[in-house]
């Protein structure tokens, strides 16, 4: 009654105003909570209807395109597109595990029961007619085969391989893409391919007397099949050589456990064990020398005894780690099979830890744990170079998390007090590289220069020179990288690289700029570009192209557009393929970015969603999420689902009658928990100005240290009607002296130099810590609270969430805490995420709407 009446106001005003011509004049908005809220029935056929799209493999010759279609019932569908046909489908296949495109239109599938399709695909136009199968797949000459384990493209698809399971005997057939047998080989455990070329088999064979068996290493060139070494321990795999005529393989001791290591000089056929008195469990080999020499990392399980003694802990212990996680001894060797030399590069050089540097004469070398505080979360590394000819070590430098190394091992690149350190490995020269916003550094495969991303342009430095120049046009505001290159890792938890690119053969090159929602690509070759995707506003993802950089695809999508698969060639980009094509409401979507300053005047934005039906006659209520930094996310399509690990979507409370507002965080020197206070209360401020928004009916919801900043703004807003808490840390004074159970290590870090930025320990600045505690201040909470956890995670511990609701309870406060059982940081059931996702609408509708149909909210 009480609308209708306001109505019929209204109208009377209205017709006063054109009778009487006076000016206008405000009206009152209607408040959105007094429409229909859409039935449950509604969101559900939303979700059931929309789909994920994932780009797979592109043909070598850019005809086809495979695409995988995941909707929220976890079934899976395979698509295969024609690159220049818009919506031309050729196949549709479920379950696909695996696909290899061969020459002439030909396809090998996979799916995950074992079962292989061998197809020929038809070139057909969009709306033709052409012959189907029972499921309307296009295609010729289908063949399928059963119990195979793994497909495999040779020869640039020219030749294809099935490997079967036990069942078929480990039988690897052979075919030519013409579905012609070449070979067919019995009792396979292993395989690998050289350079497209030959095949490499590791055979089964029982001999006569059926008792003993013997595995032998075949290679397989044209219709040779040439015996190359046999051994009666099993072979667990091979690794071929590059560029050399040898073969490494590892053997495991059925007796003992132990790995054993044999290389072979497959032009005379003779095998060099490596020294049978080694024993190790796993091992890595890394060739150098042109491939006469190797340096070779072993890994030694230790045995676990039961501990019936008291462990003890000593504070000058810098391996904590290794009171939870299995312990090995490591060893590092130089060996040269064929001479029989063998070094223990540990014993000589006198450090624990050697990297090799792809040359026989340099390593890194260094003592893991000897700066090891436990203050970050990778410690730095005092690092040493060892000459092993010499035998003799340099120090170079502290380096803490990033490291560089030319392909011939020449130079080191770190960075360091924002510029860069070049170190010239044979004679120890320094030069500081200074130029503000590189990164992403690559060394040119001759060594003469460094091929830098970062800001503006791509950036090539002269190393004799000292000077830099560009290898592209410069765009301000665009942060360009290298998109292929070879980055091997040396080692694990630290971005330690063997940095190499190619400068003389094409590479593809993303300039993209954030704020702006936009990307572009360029393919380099020596001094010119060539535009390969023009630049394109909107999210960007997934790029596949082709071996000669003639075709792309990529998937493009924005906040009012659906993921579409675009393909790019000869300067054109074509849609061939849109998702979600049913949710037609979208494109009526509306986003506004939110311009506010945080603390120490930092200039930040925000995003707002509008809902779905919005009208700008009505004010609605507004759900507010905070995570760190959330602007870069203004072009992301947000699908409507409820299998959501965070319990959070945009869309369904889009669809609910909510805007959705998405403020960036900035930190000053007052800690995390007041820093977010002031960022999230300015950008309220300025987002109220939108007078849409129901000021009054305005909740607030974060997760892990998201969930941290909503539990102390809790402590301190007047804000917001309601919060929402998940997986949150709620006293940092007490998990600051814990120990954290995902990384095995005190959780000092994370606050001192990690996400928390105090930047100081506790006993430095304790007041800084307790104004930036939610836990001391639970009696100033004025709304109600939800709180949610997973009782397996490892990364905040459960009982943080209890105590935050033993805080509010004894304060008698409005609490709801949900403690799922089988869940961590995140959920990770599918009961669990569907659950979570209903009870946070449940929760924001409860209170910010005013809709009291969920009864578990009050327990009424």
């Amino acid at each position: 009654m009480k609308t209708a009446y306001r109505l019929l106001m209204i109208l009377m005003t209205l017709l006063l105003l054109y009778v009487l011509r006076w000016p206008p004049v405000p009206l009152p908005l209607l408040s959105a909570q007094e429409l229909k809220v859409k039935d449950i029935n509604h969101l559900q056929k939303l979700t059931s209807e929309s789909y994920e799209i994932q780009l797979v493999k592109m043909s070598a010759d850019g005809k086809w395109v495979a695409v995988k279609k995941v909707i929220d019932s976890g079934e899976d569908t395979l698509m295969i597109l024609r690159t220049d046909v818009p919506e031309s489908i050729a196949l549709k296949r479920t379950h696909i595990s695996d696909l290899q495109f061969l020459v002439n239109n030909r396809v090998l599938l996979l799916d995950k029961d074992g079962k292989a399709e061998y197809l020929s695909l038809r070139e057909q136009k969009k709306g033709k007619v052409h012959e189907k199968d029972s499921e309307s797949n296009i295609f010729v000459n289908g063949t399928v085969f059963t119990q195979i384990k793994k497909i495999e493209s040779l020869k640039n698809g020219r030749e294809f391989l099935l490997w079967s399971d036990i069942s078929q005997k480990n039988s690897l057939s052979w075919f030519s893409a013409e579905g012609s047998l070449l070979r067919v080989l019995e009792d396979v455990t292993a395989y690998v391919m050289e350079d497209n070329s030959d095949l490499y088999v590791v055979q089964e064979t029982i001999n006569e007397n059926k008792k003993d068996k013997w595995y032998s290493i075949f290679r397989l060139s044209g219709s040779v099949k040439q015996l190359l070494y046999q051994t009666s321990r099993p072979i667990e795999g091979i690794s071929v050589i590059s560029d050399t005529e040898s073969l490494i393989s590892l053997e495991k001791d059925p007796a003992t456990g132990y790995m054993k290591i044999v290389y072979t000089n497959v032009q005379d056929n003779k095998s060099y064990p490596l020294d049978e008195d080694l024993l190790f469990h796993h091992a890595t080999v890394k060739s150098f020398g042109q491939g006469k020499q190797f340096f070779i990392s072993t890994i030694s399980n230790k045995t676990e005894t039961k501990k019936s003694s008291p462990d003890i802990w000593y504070s000058d212990d810098t391996n904590l780690e290794g009171k939870f996680l299995l312990q090995f001894q490591e060893k590092q060797y130089f060996w040269e099979p064929e001479t029989g030399r063998l070094e223990n590069l540990n014993d000589s050089s006198g450090f624990q830890k050697i990297i090799p540097l792809h040359n026989e004469r340099y390593f890194l070398a260094f003592n893991p744990r000897e700066l090891k505080d436990y203050t970050r979360k990778t410690s730095p590394l005092l690092i040493s170079v060892y000459d092993r000819m010499n035998n003799t070590s340099v120090k170079v430098d502290t380096v803490c998390t990033e490291l560089y190394v030319s392909a011939k091992g020449e130079y080191l690149l770190y960075p360091q007090n924002n510029q860069w350190k070049l170190y010239r490995i044979s004679d120890g020269k320094t030069t500081l590289i200074s130029k503000n916003g590189v990164e992403q550094p690559y060394f040119t495969l001759d060594g003469k220069g460094i091929v830098f991303g970062g800001n503006d342009a791509l950036w090539y430095y002269d190393i004799r020179k000292e000077g830099f120049k560009t290898l592209t046009g410069t765009t301000k505001g665009y942060i360009y990288r290298i998109m292929e290159s070879k980055r091997e890792s040396l080692l694990s938890n630290y971005n330690f690289y063997r940095s190499v690119i190619d400068d003389n053969r094409p590479f593809m090159v993303e300039y993209r700029n954030e704020m702006n929602n936009q990307f572009g690509y360029q393919r380099l070759y020596g001094n010119k570009s060539y535009t390969a995707i023009p630049t394109t506003n909107g999210r960007m993802s997934s790029l596949l192209y082709n071996p000669p950089c003639i075709t792309f695809a990529y998937l493009q999508e924005n906040y009012n557009m659906p993921p579409q698969i675009v393909v790019a060639k000869n300067g054109k980009n074509d849609v061939i393929y849109q998702s979600n094509t049913q949710d037609t409401k979208i494109s009526k979507a509306r986003i506004d970015i939110i311009d506010y300053t945080g603390p120490e005047s930092i200039p930040l934005k925000g995003l707002l969603y509008y809902p779905i039906d919005y009208r700008p006659s009505l004010i609605y209520p507004m759900v507010v999420h905070i995570y760190e930094s959330q602007h870069h996310l203004s072009s992301q399509y947000w699908r409507p689902t409820y299998k959501n690990s965070l319990g959070f979507n945009v869309r369904l409370l889009q669809e609910k009658g909510y805007f959705v507002f998405l403020p960036d965080i900035a930190y000053g020197k007052e800690g995390p928990g007041i820093s977010a206070l002031q960022s999230v209360e300015a950008s309220i401020k300025a987002v109220l100005k939108n007078k849409a928004i129901d000021a009054s009916n305005v909740g607030l919801i974060g997760q892990s240290f998201g969930g941290y900043q909503t539990n102390f703004i809790a402590t301190r807003s007047e804000l917001f009607k309601t919060y929402i808490s998940g997986a949150a840390n709620t006293d940092i004074v007490h998990v600051y002296h814990t120990f954290n159970e995902s990384y095995h290590m005190p959780e000092f870090w994370r606050y001192e130099s990690g996400q928390y930025r105090m930047g100081k320990s506790f006993s430095q600045d304790k007041e800084l810590y307790f104004r930036n505690n939610p836990l001391y201040n639970t009696d100033r909470v004025s709304s109600p609270m939800l709180l949610w956890c997973g009782m397996q995670d490892k990364n905040v511990n459960w009982e943080e969430t209890r105590t935050f609701y033993n805080a509010l309870k004894r304060n008698k406060k409005k609490v709801v805490a949900i403690f799922y059982p089988d869940d961590g940081h995140g959920m990770w059931q599918e009961t669990s995420k569907i659950d979570l996702t209903y009870k946070i609408l449940d929760w924001f509708d409860f209170y910010l709407r005013d809709h009291k149909r969920a009864i578990w909210v009050n327990n009424k």
